[in-house]
């Protein structure tokens, strides 16, 4: 099985009130800082910009910028963007499989993400619920759930959680997620500059 990222980084921030894949953390921005935790974990890993006139910061070259084929479709919208091009251009398989997160989780690791995957099995998708709510900004997903996704997007749904409950799913409970990480920290999300400075006084 082939394991790809995606990093969905369209939204418009509008809660931290300026770009936050731009936001300086430890001597990385948040969205390279994201990359460098995937590369050598994940290949290609596809940085799903909302347009062409987006700015990102700079990427490396085991990124590829793609474009939201359906801007203002939410992360449902641009998981379905991203793997279309995993099955198009890089050839990927129904049985291969893609990490998907956001840049606004800055304390992801790489063994994270290496977990989460092995935990897959035979199910279409892997996905942590914690404090009741599922992640799907932090799972793994075969290309196998493409045709469900696109179903759902022509519905109007908008979030990836929704994957969770119509197609074969492995939802790793709170429990089993802290016996993991007791912390939960890879899964920290930075939405607000409250949430930036915390962060900013971690490591």
């Amino acid at each position: 099985m082939r394991i790809g990222a995606i990093l969905l980084a369209g939204g418009r921030s509008e809660r931290m009130g300026r770009p936050k894949e731009s936001l300086p953390l430890h001597g990385e921005t948040m969205l390279g800082r994201t990359l460098a935790c995937l590369t050598g974990v994940a290949a290609p890993i596809l940085v799903v910009a909302r347009d062409a006139q987006q700015a990102l910061p700079p990427l490396p070259p085991e990124a590829t910028r793609i474009h939201d084929e359906q801007p203002g479709s939410g992360p449902l919208g641009a998981l379905v963007t991203a793997l279309r091009w995993l099955g198009d251009r890089a050839g990927f398989a129904a049985a291969d499989a893609a990490f998907v997160t956001a840049c606004d989780q800055p304390f992801l690791t790489a063994d994270a993400v290496r977990w989460l995957a092995a935990r897959l099995g035979e199910h279409e998708l892997v996905m942590p619920r914690v404090g009741g709510l599922l992640q799907p900004l932090c799972a793994v997903y075969r290309l196998a759930v493409l045709p469900f996704a696109e179903r759902l997007l022509a519905t109007g749904t908008v979030t990836p959680r929704s994957l969770a409950a119509g197609a074969s799913a492995r939802v790793l409970e709170e429990s089993e997620v802290r016996a993991f990480d007791p912390s939960l920290r890879f899964l920290q999300n930075v939405n607000t500059p409250e949430d930036y400075r915390r962060a900013l006084g971690g490591s």
